[in-house]
């Protein structure tokens, strides 16, 4: 396989329209999932990753110390919760899952199309230099996205 083309596929527009879909029905099935501002985000105290363990340690010491648990705690509503929260964190694990394989196989395409659009570029280069017709208005319009500097934009040979 040559350096220039990692991958070759494609998501045809059934497939894509699928895919899009199952998102609204994951969406749909979680109603009262909850959008915050990073503001918001750090302004809520939570159990971190750090803390994994005192989840377990808090409802085991809190189930023998019935006695100590205050009243305004409600037993049943923070069972709730913990068991969702528990639930959230399996279905976000596959979610981050898939979440990477997709920045993976996007950053691996984006490549290729940069190394042909790499390729093309440096061919109006050679043609401005031998000073094709038009090669250099293609130049004065394609250069905005190679910023000078010291290094010439150079294309891996596979």
């Amino acid at each position: 396989m040559s350096n220039d083309n990692r991958i070759s596929q494609e998501i045809t527009d059934a497939v894509k329209a699928q895919v899009l879909t199952k998102f609204q029905e994951i969406k749909d099935l979680l109603p009262f999932l909850i959008t915050l501002t990073p503001e918001e985000k750090r302004g809520i105290i939570t159990i971190s990753t750090e803390r994994g363990a005192m989840d377990e340690a808090f409802t085991s010491e809190m189930a023998a110390h019935a006695d100590l648990v205050p009243a305004y705690v409600d037993a049943a509503e923070m069972e709730r919760d913990r068991e969702l929260r528990g639930d959230l964190l399996e279905i976000l694990q596959r979610s981050r899952e898939l979440c990477d394989a997709l920045e993976d196989t996007a950053h691996v395409a984006g490549s290729d199309v940069l190394l042909g659009y790499l390729s093309f570029y440096n061919s109006v280069q050679q043609a401005a230099k031998r000073g094709v017709a038009g090669s250099k208005a293609l130049i004065e319009n394609l250069s905005r996205f190679f910023p000078r500097s010291r290094r010439a934009v150079v294309v891996p040979t596979p």
